[in-house]
This record gives structure tokens, C-alpha cells and sequence, in this order.
């Protein structure tokens, strides 16, 4: 049996092993494509497939954006005299750029665009 290696000469994993879905907005991400990849591929009862579409790619941008706004930020804090040696820390504070911000509004507007349709 043939199996494929990476670099290492180890047996190829699941590209998806390494995803930690441990803030909101990559739960977004994922729930969104697999509400888009179904809406895209399977013929819907009930609501049509564009309204779920259009709500689920907003759903997809608004995720995408919210993780380019929240890049991991270290800090290293010399000692004081409350902190006699030195800090360091990491997290995932809200940083804006403009890319994120452009995936943000654009995933809201396709999000009110689609219950708009929904609604009317």
C-alpha cells in the first residue's frame, strides 16, 4: 500500500488537524462555509438557496474579517516592583486594519442583504 509522506517521512494527516476553533469568529468561519458548501450543493426546502447562500457567505466574511482584526499580539513587560521578573504575554487583542474591516462590512451587508430577502 502506497501512502503519501511529507517532509519529515512521515504519513500525510488531515490538513484540518491543526484547526483549534477557540474564539467566535472562527466558529463562524467554519459553521458559514458548511452552510454555504450545503446551500450550494443541495436543493433546499422552505427558504430558497440564494436567501441561505447570501446570509452564509456574510457569515464566511464576517469570520474571515473578525480573524484578520484579532492578529496574536505579544507584550513583554520589564520588571516592576510589583513583578519582580519579567512578563510575557500573549493574546488575541482586537487590532483593526482596513482588510479586516473591509470583510467585516462586506459580510453585514451580504447578511442584512439576504434577511432583507428573507423578510420582504
Amino acid at each position: 500500500m502506497l501512502q503519501a509522506l511529507n517532509e519529515n517521512g512521515l504519513g500525510m494527516s488531515n490538513p484540518l488537524h491543526n484547526l483549534k476553533i477557540d474564539y467566535w469568529y472562527k466558529a463562524a468561519l467554519v459553521v458559514g462555509a458548511v452552510v454555504l458548501i450545503t446551500a450550494l450543493t443541495v436543493e433546499l426546502k422552505g427558504v430558497e438557496n440564494s436567501i441561505v447562500q447570501l446570509i452564509a457567505l456574510g457569515t464566511v466574511l464576517v469570520g474571515i474579517g473578525e480573524w484578520i482584526n484579532h492578529p496574536l499580539q505579544t507584550r513583554i513587560v520589564p520588571p516592576s516592583p510589583r513583578n519582580p521578573t519579567w512578563l510575557k504575554g500573549e493574546g488575541y487583542l482586537r487590532k483593526n486594519s482596513a482588510l479586516g474591516l473591509l470583510f467585516v462590512i462586506s459580510g453585514v451587508g451580504f447578511i442584512g442583504l439576504g434577511i432583507w430577502k428573507l423578510v420582504v
